[in-house]
């Protein structure tokens, strides 16, 4: 049993815990209590400011909108309060067209665009109405200098804004301007779901290739009623573009040349590189390091290619490349020790001919230089091909070489996707505004080939980016 003083203490200790958890519940209830009292109160002071929206921009304080023709040229612009959670009367905020902001480099590519390109319902003031919190002007674009202005199709035209008084106790200092950014799409643009069939014929009318189309196009505002697809038949790409008018709906077509063709490069440089022979203490990959400042008899500081012992016996070097690519050009920088690597006293190059599996001979090649110290350039007839070789021979020594560049440019090795001469419309070409689906029936004719394709889809509209928002089938 236990005596009273054991039951004192006992109990004692037990108020003391209760005592502790209520207090410290009490505490707990305070300080939420208090954060409570913070999130439902005012602030002590207001301030204004533009929005921190980008609209898909990536310059600081920019904001692109998109007006789209038929659907209206007009717009809102403004700024926000902060500050209270129930606005009790009318405040303002002075601004003013500055295109001063457009003078820092960042903002370069933009222009100011022109007064008569638009009107302000407010020039000079927002007003942040008694229970709102947005105070705005409504820009309304000019529905023939704005839309017949082909920079107006572009992010090109800016409206800065910049605040410069207000009612309020602040201006938020990284808010205080804004780079206003419009242009215009017409109710073409979007995202197509493009279906239908091709059929790849020759001159004889013998059937080549055929097949169905299931993929997406992007239409994007040329001008007026004009789009450009980014693609055609199975790619995509600006060697596949091409241009469509609706006119009265009538459909004119046609290719679009790519305006900036890939230039060629030196595709060596991602080339995997192997060879018939290599000494041993030698680098292969030294050949496609992209040393660019050789000298063929003292510079080893990067490595170098050397088949010591090959006293007259042909080697070679070769490239395998991820993908087919069109070449025209072969630059050589040989190595020389004047003793058992000398310059090649015959070289020639070979490349794989995948239609047919087999090596082939480059002919008509000017250069197949051997002279030291320089870029020895061969050239020749554009070949398609995946894999080159450069076959080397001294018929005393041996052979060195301090970098091997291949310049070409990727290519399509598909009946339809080589180079576009040009798009011939056929007939019955329309577009259905209630659907929204273009029917297109058209030939491709290629460079350099005499077959062709004609192709017959449907290109029906299902989204569209506008303001940075996903806007689906309407």
């Amino acid at each position: 049993m236990m005596d009273g003083n054991n039951e004192d203490n006992i109990f004692s200790k037990y108020n003391k815990e209760v005592m502790k958890k209520v207090f410290l519940l009490t505490i707990v209830v305070g300080l939420f209590a208090s954060c409570y009292d913070n999130y439902i109160k005012d602030y002590s002071h207001t301030t204004v400011a533009f929005s921190n929206a980008t609209g898909g921009a990536t310059t600081p304080n920019t904001l692109f909108r998109t007006v789209v023709v038929g659907e209206g040229l007009r717009l809102d612009a403004g700024v926000y309060l902060a500050g209270v959670r129930h606005n009790d009367k009318d405040r303002w905020v002075d601004f003013k067209i500055d295109p001063t902001l457009l003078d820092d480099e960042k903002y370069k590519d933009y222009e100011l665009m022109p007064q008569s390109y638009y009107s302000l319902s407010e020039k000079s003031r927002f007003v942040i109405p008694k229970g709102e919190f947005i105070g705005k002007t409504t820009i309304e674009l000019d529905s023939v200098l704005f839309t017949n202005d082909n920079n107006s199709s572009k992010h090109r035209y800016a409206i800065p804004i910049k605040l410069i008084a207000t009612s309020e106790d602040s201006i938020l200092s990284t808010q205080n301007f804004q780079i206003l950014v419009i242009k215009y799409i017409n109710s073409y643009e979007g995202y197509y779901e493009q279906t239908g069939t091709f059929k790849t014929i020759s001159p004889s009318g013998e059937e080549l290739n055929a097949g169905s189309i299931k993929n997406d196009l992007y239409l994007s505002t040329v001008g007026g009623d004009t789009v450009r697809t980014n693609g055609m038949i199975a790619s995509k790409g600006a060697e596949y573009m091409m241009t469509l008018l609706n006119e009265g709906n009538k459909i004119f077509m046609e290719y679009f040349p790519n305006p900036n063709p890939v230039e060629p490069s030196n595709i060596a440089l991602g080339a995997k590189p192997s060879t018939s022979y290599v000494s041993p203490w030698e680098k292969l990959d030294a050949i496609n390091n992209g040393y660019s400042n050789p000298s063929s008899s003292s510079d080893r500081s990067q490595g170098i290619y050397g088949n010591w012992w090959s006293s007259n016996t042909w080697r070679y070097v070769q490239y395998d490349f991820d993908g087919y690519f069109m070449i025209n050009q072969s630059n050589v920088y040989w190595f020389t020790d004047g003793g058992g690597l000398l310059m090649p006293t015959d070289n020639y190059l070979e490349y794989w001919d995948f239609q047919n599996e087999k090596w082939e001979k480059v002919t008509n090649s000017v250069g197949n230089g051997a002279i030291e110290n320089q870029w020895n350039t061969t050239t020749f007839d554009p070949i398609v091909t995946d894999k080159i070789r450069l076959n080397m021979i001294n018929e005393k020594e041996s052979v060195g070489i301090i970098q091997w560049q291949v310049w070409g440019v990727p290519a399509a090795v598909g009946l339809e996707e080589v180079a576009i001469e040009k798009i011939t419309p056929l007939d019955d070409n329309s577009f259905d505004k209630v659907s929204e689906t273009f029917k297109l029936n058209y030939r491709v004719d290629y460079l350099l080939n005499d077959y062709h394709t004609d192709v017959s889809v449907t290109l029906k509209w299902r989204n569209r980016i506008r303001d940075g928002v996903n806007e689906w089938q309407r």
